[in-house]
């Protein structure tokens, strides 16, 4: 199906951005440098709000305020954070252990796996992908109920028997910070396929290693997001993967064979022409 103007528009847009000294210079980062840089902006963004919260109401603590910053998803109840000063990089690393302590072979998508292969980006979700079998949901309930998420094991069967494929979320109730799982189904062939091509990646101290989406599959996701929801950033997360990892680093058959099996063709084309790929 051919791309409206509309789409050309927004994936002209997000490319542009994507500036080649910019990239040349991140490149040489580490993954924990990368992520250090992740971090570092979320702490800028949530001192912001924090400080603009204190000016508007000047009886709010420094706590409270941040607390409020950190809780926006959760409609501004700052009832819900107790410990305002934890750091995204202390969440992840609680979910990560929460799956392994479970035992649940999973890989890490979204803005943080992209901290991995692309430019850092400010987020406040963690999205994992997992393999969930019935007979360890309870389990996996268990140790994220000991972090402070609560997700009932009849919830996880509810959405895993859902013909949707609706993410499991979780918000973390000491700090707002929001946990997406997206569980494996019976047929998806590429799901399947990333969790059994994930790869280790360091994110240094604060996170460590974590199993992550290969930059093939999280570019197939990215392109599929970007087709349910025209959103442009995730047009721009592509463009900094394909910079950073090196066009000749990617698994160009693998990416051809699910390209034109997911129909994404029209689209990969032109992000490679607006990348100056010949021939996209």
């Amino acid at each position: 199906m051919p791309l409206t103007a509309k789409e050309e528009r927004e994936i002209a847009g997000a490319l542009r951005d994507v500036d080649p000294a910019q990239i040349a210079v991140t490149r040489r980062l580490k993954p924990a440098q990368r992520v250090q840089q992740g971090l570092s902006m979320i702490r800028v963004a949530e001192n912001v709000v924090a400080y603009r919260t204190r000016a508007r109401f000047p009886g709010l603590s420094r706590g409270k305020a941040m607390g409020i910053a950190r809780s926006s998803s959760m409609s501004g109840k700052e009832e819900a954070v107790t410990d305002p000063e934890q750091e995204f990089g202390s969440f992840v690393r609680q979910v990560l252990d929460a799956l392994e302590e479970a035992g649940i072979k999973y890989l890490v998508g979204g803005a943080v796996a992209v901290w991995g292969w692309g430019e850092a980006r400010t987020t406040r979700d963690f999205d994992v992908v997992v393999d969930l079998p019935v007979e360890q949901m309870a389990r996996l309930s268990e140790a994220l109920r000991d972090r402070d998420m609560l997700v009932p094991p009849d919830l996880m069967l509810d959405i895993y028997l859902s013909t949707a494929d609706l993410p499991i979320n979780s918000v973390h109730l000491p700090t707002g910070y929001k946990l997406e799982i997206f569980l494996l189904r019976p047929g998806d062939a590429l799901r399947a396929g990333a969790l059994e091509r994930r790869l280790i990646v360091d994110f240094g101290p604060e996170i460590g290693e974590a199993y992550v989406h290969s930059p093939e599959d999280l570019i197939l996701y990215k392109l599929q997001y970007y087709r349910l929801s025209g959103q442009p950033k995730h047009i721009r997360d592509i463009g900094s993967i394909v910079a950073m990892v090196g066009e000749e680093s990617l698994e160009q058959d693998y990416l051809a064979h699910w390209v034109d099996r997911l129909e994404l063709g029209e689209i990969w084309m032109e992000i490679g022409n607006r990348l100056g790929r010949p021939g996209g």
